[in-house]
Formats: structure tokens, C-alpha cells, sequence
């Protein structure tokens, strides 16, 4: 993938993403698998990007580590600017909450909600687990 420069894209702010040489691998006793080899990815606000490849290609893993569900043995991963990758799980938890939504393969939404909806439960929740237990901050939530 073709991108412009990590330094450019920070200082005007438009960078979403960005990901160096990921790699992460699995051990089960003796036997080792490399899911990701050296995975770089960068994303500007507002592109769409998509993740295609075979069954057991690593597109899971890569969304996991992106989303600072996963950690990667080696590189590192910014979500606006900020790094996700090796910190303590409690420091991603609060970077997700603020700045990534993740929307998993099995029924994890409210089906009688709309998105819109479920989005906005979904914010709430964050912003109700980080504001102090007193006073009771807004939510956004009506």
C-alpha cells in the first residue's frame, strides 16, 4: 500500500491510523505460526479501507491488533496519533472507549435497535465508565 509520510500525515492531522511492521505469531508446544509478517498500514480520516483475504490469512489478528484488542510481537500501532500498542490492557481500554468502535462478527448488537441507536448505547456506556461517580456527568444519552 502506497501512503504519504507518517510525519506529514500527523501534522495536519489527518492521519485515523497507523500501523509498522506488525508481527505477531501464535505457539501451540513445539509448532509456531507466523500470522502477521511485517504488516504496515495507514489510514487517513475519512478513508474506508478493506481487510480481504483467504481463511487463516491473518485479517482477524490485524484487526485485533489494530484495535488494541491483540498486542503485536514487533511494531507498533497509533490510533489518532496516539499509541495503542504495548501498554497495559487498562491504557488501551480507555483509548478504545474514546477513539474505536468495533463491530464484531456475532450478534453483539441490540436487533431492535437501529445502528444509529445501538451507536449511541454504545457511547454511552463509555462516557458513563469514565465520568466520576459524582456529580453525574451527561452522557448524550436521551
Amino acid at each position: 500500500m502506497t501512503t504519504t509520510s507518517t510525519a506529514a500525515a500527523r501534522a495536519d492531522g489527518a492521519t485515523a491510523l497507523d500501523a509498522r511492521e506488525l508481527y505477531r505469531f501464535f505457539r501451540t508446544g513445539e509448532e509456531e505460526t507466523l500470522a502477521l509478517r511485517g504488516v504496515s498500514l495507514h489510514v487517513q480520516r475519512g478513508e474506508t479501507v478493506a481487510v480481504v483475504g483467504p481463511s487463516g490469512s491473518g485479517k482477524s489478528t490485524l484487526l485485533a491488533c489494530l484495535a488494541g484488542l491483540d498486542e503485536p510481537a514487533g511494531g507498533y500501532v497509533h490510533v489518532g496519533g496516539e499509541r495503542i500498542s504495548h501498554r497495559p490492557e487498562a491504557q488501551r481500554a480507555r483509548l478504545r472507549a474514546r477513539r474505536i468502535g468495533v463491530l464484531l462478527q456475532s450478534g453483539n448488537l441490540i436487533a431492535h435497535l437501529d445502528v444509529r441507536e445501538n451507536i449511541r448505547i454504545a457511547q454511552a456506556a463509555a462516557a458513563a465508565a469514565t465520568c466520576p461517580t459524582s456529580p453525574p456527568c451527561s452522557t448524550g444519552w436521551a
